[in-house]
């Protein structure tokens, strides 16, 4: 096997390479010399990012359900809901008279 060997390489070549050895243990060594202010860095990143909202769940339950109707159905549903809205203001109304008749017999007494 010893007669097929390669002739060594010129300086030129090996210079080139360990240029790029060099840079290359460089740029590790300048890698290993930031971690610890990059680990804390990004400790403190995850220690001020908030965590995901509570209502996540509920907003992918929407978007699925909104997803999975027809027009027909989700006018049914808005219908629906702009009534129970008109409800709840009549509640509201109604209890806001009651209370100022209450308060009206209350200062007559």
């Amino acid at each position: 096997m010893g007669f097929f060997r390669k002739p060594p390489r010129t300086d030129g070549t090996l210079n080139a390479r360990e240029e790029q050895l060099l840079t290359r243990i460089n740029e590790l060594e300048e890698f290993i010399e930031g971690a610890p202010e990059r680990i804390r860095k990004e400790m403190e990143d995850e220690i001020t990012t908030m965590p995901p909202l509570d209502d996540l769940e509920d907003r992918r339950r929407e978007h699925k359900f909104y997803s999975q109707l027809s027009r027909g159905e989700i006018r049914n549903e808005h219908r629906y809901q702009t009534r129970s809205a008109f409800l709840f203001l009549l509640l509201i109304s109604a209890i806001v008279a009651l209370s100022a008749w209450i308060y009206s017999v209350l200062q007559a007494v």
